[in-house]
């Protein structure tokens, strides 16, 4: 009988130390995917932060927004909160309360290069009352359209890319969801640049294999800031003209 418990009890201990490990690296995951806990009920900064930047690369700038509250009202000196706060304010069209957040930010911190930048474009943008929609905010950054019709998802000639190779925190930190960005073909790889032809990063080299030849074939493509921090930029490309020559050939695999 001793010798079955001797071999049962590591077999029991590693299957629920499975389950534990489990539970903690899936926690973020559950919450995603459930609609029924409240944000009420979390408290854990680092679990809100993982939520807070997976609504902004959703584009849910409601529930971001939502999310950076909960966020602040737990931390009032975190200024990444209040950051990607402001930001979310202006993927809504309130300016206004963008504006507010970010002086709050700099309020902490006034060597922010984040808010000070940010700041600096959205005094030169035209609202009414305190607002701007999305047309009149992606056209000032070099973009036209609303976000809802240039982030839509079509099957083989859209794609969300992180870039590779960032340029330095100061120029990343000025870009804006919605803004208008070029691709530079070298030989072998694919650059972004921002509208006055600054560097930002890389698109990734089977990617950028792809884009060339496409390209080169006749193809034409636009891309747009997604997502971006001091850190990360996520890129939306979007086919806007397919040449002959591939016709029946989708620029993006159907699952990407």
């Amino acid at each position: 009988m001793n010798n079955i418990f001797t071999h049962i009890t590591p077999t029991l201990f590693h299957f629920f130390h499975s389950l534990t490990s489990f539970h903690k690296s899936s926690n973020v995951v559950f919450m995603l995917a459930s609609q029924s806990k409240s944000l009420k009920e979390e408290t854990d900064l680092e679990t809100l932060t993982k939520l807070a930047i997976q609504a902004a690369v959703s584009s849910d700038w409601k529930q971001a927004e939502k999310i950076n509250k909960k966020i602040i009202s737990l931390d009032q000196n975190d200024v990444e909160a209040l950051n990607r706060l402001a930001r979310a304010q202006v993927c809504e069209g309130n300016i206004k309360k963008a504006e507010k957040t970010y002086k709050s930010a700099i309020g902490l911190d006034p060597y922010n290069i984040i808010a000070k930048k940010n700041l600096e474009k959205l005094t030169k943008i035209p609202r009414n009352n305190g607002h701007s929609n999305g047309n009149s905010y992606a056209s000032h950054n070099g973009s036209t359209g609303s976000f809802s019709n240039y982030f839509l998802y079509e099957p083989g000639k859209t794609k969300i890319i992180q870039l590779l190779n960032l340029a330095p925190p100061s120029t990343i930190a000025g870009l804006n969801c919605g803004q208008k960005l070029t691709m530079t073909l070298k030989k072998h790889s694919v650059f972004i640049a921002n509208s006055e032809g600054t560097y930002l990063g890389a698109l990734p080299d089977d990617l950028s294999h792809k884009l060339i030849a496409f390209i080169s074939g006749g193809n034409k493509y636009d891309v747009y800031v997604k997502f971006s921090t001091s850190k990360r930029l996520t890129v939306f490309i979007r086919e806007i003209e397919r040449s002959a020559k591939f016709e029946n050939q989708p620029s993006f695999h159907t699952n990407s």
